[in-house]
């Protein structure tokens, strides 16, 4: 089920409904058809990729995982992204405490035995917390790969945005997931049927339930995705009326 005859590439962002549609994504396509990415932005796995002999690497239709723009290069054919955004600050409350609760999560010793808390690592701004920083936009910028602790300036913003208009075939929206999955649905082929939602993160506060101090923490790292996802928004409607 390829887009004409172009390997599709799932960009998937953390915290984005991703894993929900990874798993109806599976559903769609057969084993043989479909090389995944576990590990969250996994360098090592993508050179391996880059190894895979070109005629191992035709059959493919979907390539999913924690990818940046710029994978493209490594397919021996042409291809089309698809992604979904999240409003940003609800995207990094989720990681969070997504983090806070999952002992498997590399944040997750510094949250619980080092006392930081989400004001804390908004203030450290260090290579460690990188993913709560505009990473919507590093991710869709694309060239990630280069510096994977770099953080996303202005420049960045305008390469996502051409990114999203002139190489995505879909964006859809977490917050519009129903809606987003229908479009994707009937672009691509899909036969869906019913899901479920997964690795959905436990509860947690709503952003009104946050103190001021650290809503407006959030707000300046991420000032660069809520312009993206304001961007998305409108190229969502845009394309709902085309």
């Amino acid at each position: 089920m390829k887009r004409g005859d172009k390997t599709l590439i799932f960009l998937h962002i953390p915290k984005t409904a991703g894993t929900t549609l990874h798993h109806i994504l599976d559903r769609c396509y057969s084993k043989d058809q479909i090389f995944t990415f576990k590990n969250a932005i996994d360098h090592v796995a993508i050179e391996n990729f880059k190894r895979i002999a070109r005629g191992k690497r035709e059959p493919y239709c979907l390539v999913k995982g924690h990818l940046s723009f710029g994978f493209h290069r490594h397919l021996p054919g042409p291809s089309t992204y698809f992604t979904f955004l999240r409003e940003p600050i609800a995207r990094v409350l989720s990681f969070y405490y997504y983090a806070q609760s999952h002992p498997d999560h590399y944040l997750y010793s510094l949250l619980r035995r080092g006392g930081v808390d989400l004001k804390g690592l908004l203030r450290q701004r260090t290579a460690t917390t990188v993913e709560l920083f505009n990473l919507q936009t590093r991710m869709i910028a694309g060239d990630q790969s280069k510096d994977p602790e770099r953080f996303a300036d202005r420049a960045a913003l305008e390469r996502a945005k051409q990114n999203l208009s002139r190489h995505f075939q879909c964006v859809g929206l977490t917050e519009d997931f129903d809606a987003s999955l229908q479009r994707m649905s009937a672009i691509f082929g899909w036969k869906v049927g019913s899901f479920s939602k997964k690795n959905v993160t436990p509860e947690k506060p709503p952003v009104e339930a946050i103190d001021i101090e650290t809503r407006e923490l959030l707000r300046e790292a991420n000032a660069l995705d809520i312009e993206l996802y304001q961007f998305a928004r409108e190229l969502f409607d845009a394309r709902s009326h085309a």
